[in-house]
């Protein structure tokens, strides 16, 4: 694994804390650079409790959907509580609202003061605080709600590496956050959970906006048609790709692998599909949170990958300029890449103070690994979400020769190259400078 999701739905602060300094010894013990990725639960409206933890919802039946908050009573059967303020004042006759992620499903047939007269028309069985989704594009929750708010405080404070902020409507949520970040003095990577209907409508000023996107497959099967998501993933990849972000696909990758020891073929067809359409990163969630065997399955999940990798149908899948003029850094990044592969390079070797050159690089993906050297211990861990991407620690030098020189002897003494061997090296001058990426040189290892 890179990166480790913490989905602040669930769990208390002290719970999440054991958690993160778990993920950080265990980094620590391997060595290897793991970043930590807090999901923000965002406006989840979610049902109330129910009389013996709920009941079996049957087909063609009719309901009362009621306003609820935490301190209403068990409700009895037939009646659904929702915990959503003004609920019969924002839904309309023939509204559809589903329930546990569209395992039940209702339509409103009338509007009676408060409470709401609904049709199943699937039915299923009904539990305790399952989620609830109405129609999104008039939900007045906002995007940060004051759980998050408390929720963010509390993961800058402990130093995760990115956030992601769930149910996006527009580039406005990503800059609310962004300045929260910016007033604690932690500016940290935000990605958008592309989920809503809203967020499709404005997919390309969120992306412009955000430091990365996820494909939050989960609820986008709910806001729309199953036949639509597949649609709707490629159009989020192509467009991450034009911009430079980088992308996560999630939800339900390996789901039967919760309890199977093998994923179905649709499965593993599905995680190598978005491997060859360019995703930066694939995502577990239920297989590793509550799963039977989470590291078998996050070895089957890696062996996927690299199969498909290193089949011959992968191709390659630069970013595609949107345009316009390209940056001095961006541009060069992508010329070592392309050296890289005509000289018969080993490696691509990114010297970064932020992490822009390396992005640069793995977006442009070159056909040979990039090794990422940094002396920032934060720059190294966000680094581990990028495609192709290997991070380093370096020692801050001021001469370019001195830092290509020890470079090249960390290289040697990881396996990585050999005397005789070149490597593609992209840093800026003066060295030591953030963002003033402009030198390729190549080294010939001796």
């Amino acid at each position: 694994m890179d990166v480790a999701r913490l989905n602040f739905s669930h769990g208390s602060h002290e719970e999440h804390g054991r958690r993160l300094t778990t993920v950080r010894a265990a980094a620590d013990a391997c060595g290897k650079p793991i970043a930590i990725l807090q999901d923000l639960c965002g406006p989840k409206i979610r049902a109330g409790k129910f009389t013996d933890g709920g009941w079996q919802v049957e087909t063609d039946s009719v309901v009362w959907l009621t306003e609820a908050d935490r301190n209403t009573p068990e409700a009895s059967q037939g009646e659904i509580p929702i915990l959503y303020e003004g609920l019969a004042f924002d839904l309309q006759q023939g509204d559809v609202v589903l329930i546990d992620d569209g395992r039940i499903i209702v339509t409103v047939t009338r509007i009676d003061g408060e409470r709401v007269q609904a049709v199943v028309t699937q039915g299923g069985k009904l539990r305790d605080r399952v989620g609830v989704s109405l129609p999104a594009r008039r939900v007045r929750l906002a995007t940060l709600t004051e759980k998050d708010k408390a929720d963010l405080a509390f993961g800058l404070s402990h130093g995760v590496d990115y956030v992601a902020l769930s149910f996006v409507r527009n580039a406005d949520d990503i800059r609310l956050v962004r300045d929260i970040c910016e007033a604690w003095g932690r500016p940290t990577p935000i990605v958008a959970k592309i989920e809503t209907p809203a967020a499709i409508d404005n997919l390309e000023s969120i992306i412009l906006a955000t430091d990365g996107v996820m494909v939050a497959r989960g609820d986008l099967g709910v806001e729309f048609n199953p036949e639509r998501v597949p649609v709707i993933q490629r159009e989020i990849l192509g467009l991450a790709r034009t911009h430079q972000k980088p992308v996560i696909v999630a939800t339900e990758m390996l789901q039967s692998m919760v309890t199977a020891t093998r994923p179905t073929r649709a499965e593993a067809s599905d995680v190598a599909t978005a491997v060859f359409d360019g995703t930066d990163a694939v995502m577990l969630s239920q297989e590793t949170a509550t799963g039977q065997h989470p590291s078998l399955v996050a070895r089957m999940m890696a062996r996927i990958i690299t199969e498909a990798e290193q089949s011959r149908f992968y191709r390659y899948r630069f970013s595609e300029g949107p345009g316009e003029r390209a940056s001095v850094a961006e541009a060069i990044a992508r010329n070592a890449c392309d050296i890289a592969s005509e000289i018969g390079a080993r490696l691509v070797v990114a010297f970064t103070e932020n992490g822009q050159t390396a992005r640069f690089a793995s977006k442009a993906r070159p056909v040979v690994p990039i090794v990422a050297f940094s002396p920032n211990v934060t720059t190294r861990r966000r680094l581990a979400l990028l495609w192709g991407v290997v991070p380093f620690p370096i020692d801050l030098y001021r001469d370019a020769d001195q830092m290509i020189e020890n470079a090249s002897a960390v290289l040697v003494a990881n396996g990585m190259v050999s005397p005789g061997d070149k490597f593609v090296a992209v840093f800026g001058a003066p060295v030591g400078v953030a963002g003033s990426t402009n030198t390729i040189r190549v080294k010939v290892v001796e």
